[in-house]
């Protein structure tokens, strides 16, 4: 990579089953450090005591079984609810958001990029804590299908995350760089290479105009 005049961070979000973990894994494999919102709100829900205690005030003893997060059940109670929603992410994002970003300036003094992955970027304010928001995206029935696919979850649940979710437009419209994944996945790792050639050879710094589409 070339040198430099300052490290960055990358933020990598979209909707479920768009494809935002294949991509964030695809960085990691090319040796890129990423980390994960979803991992660190599930650890930091198991370990922190302060973020238990205000959970089981909220939500019930049943929101943990023998000790460890129940998850069944506390998804059961938040995501048909969008006020249940607010108040898990006031307990949960604020911790989190402090962690992460102790975790990524760890992670920046050895290494020029880090990504991290949270399907809730902009709807938990956390824009302004990276160089540039990378959406991966796709329209709403092909995630759909490939959400039901994969299994785990019901027709009704992943319309129910998806209507808690923003827009997908209005997600395109806040991000710096776009990669739409509705063809093949060899396609879409064409897009990811090209995403990482940017990054290595500072072109992404002279990108003015947002948001941009990779082809």
């Amino acid at each position: 990579m070339q040198s430099q005049n300052r490290k960055l961070k990358i933020g990598v979000t979209g909707g479920i089953a768009s494809g935002k973990t294949f991509a964030t894994n695809y960085f990691r494999s090319h040796g890129f450090p990423v980390f994960f919102a979803d991992i660190l709100a599930t650890q930091m829900m198991n370990r922190d005591y302060e973020i238990i205690s205000k959970i089981v005030k909220e939500f019930g003893e049943e929101s943990y079984l023998d000790g460890r997060l129940n998850k069944e059940f506390l998804a059961s109670r938040v995501f048909p609810s969008p006020e249940n929603i607010k108040i898990l992410n006031s307990i949960v994002h604020p911790a989190v958001i402090k962690r992460s970003a102790e975790l990524m300036d760890d992670a920046l003094e050895f290494n020029d990029v880090v990504f991290y992955e949270a399907a809730l970027v902009f709807e938990s304010g956390m824009t302004n804590r990276f160089d540039y928001v990378l959406l991966v995206t796709a329209d709403k029935e092909t995630r759909l299908q490939r959400a039901l696919m994969r299994g785990g979850l019901s027709e009704k649940d992943v319309t129910n995350r998806m209507a808690n979710q923003l827009d997908e437009e209005e997600k395109i419209r806040r991000s710096h760089f776009v990669i739409v994944n509705d063809q093949t996945q060899a396609i879409f790792e064409s897009k990811l290479s090209r995403f990482l050639d940017m990054i290595k050879s500072d072109e992404i710094r002279n990108i003015s105009s947002f948001p941009h589409f990779i082809k």
